[in-house]
């Protein structure tokens, strides 16, 4: 009667490690993809009017945005976003990204009312180092 029940006990326990990866490797990649957007956003987004004038390293609001984008479409999760990414300028030379994942779960949906995914988020910080 026990070894019936211990078996149940294991598969479900590997069911919910399985789903918990998921979500920490999820998770991850969002935190990747959200550094590499927001390095891509300073070094792309260089206003060149501005360094030309002499007004030194700024970035562009437009050409940080499409960076952002561009940086996300390339990475191929821009399916997965569960809304728009959020790019804070907080410095002119310092770009924040946020992104938010949708990681789906494999074995909790099967459950009944059972959750089917899951949010996850990242964030990163990229600023400009001037020589």
């Amino acid at each position: 009667m026990l070894m019936p029940a211990a078996v149940l006990v294991v598969l479900l326990l590997g069911a919910i490690s399985v789903d918990l990866a998921i979500v920490h490797l999820r998770q991850h990649q969002a935190v990747a993809a959200a550094a590499s957007a927001a390095n891509d956003a300073v070094t792309a987004g260089l206003d060149q009017a501005a360094l030309r004038r002499g007004d030194g390293y700024r970035l562009d609001p437009t050409r940080v945005d499409q960076a952002v984008t561009e940086s996300i479409e390339a990475q191929g999760i821009a399916a997965d976003l569960t809304e728009a990414p959020t790019v804070i300028m907080v410095t002119p030379d310092t770009v924040t990204v946020e992104l938010h994942l949708r990681a789906d779960y494999l074995f909790a949906r099967s459950l009944p009312h059972g959750p089917r995914s899951t949010i996850v988020q990242g964030t990163a910080t990229a600023t400009v180092e001037q020589r």
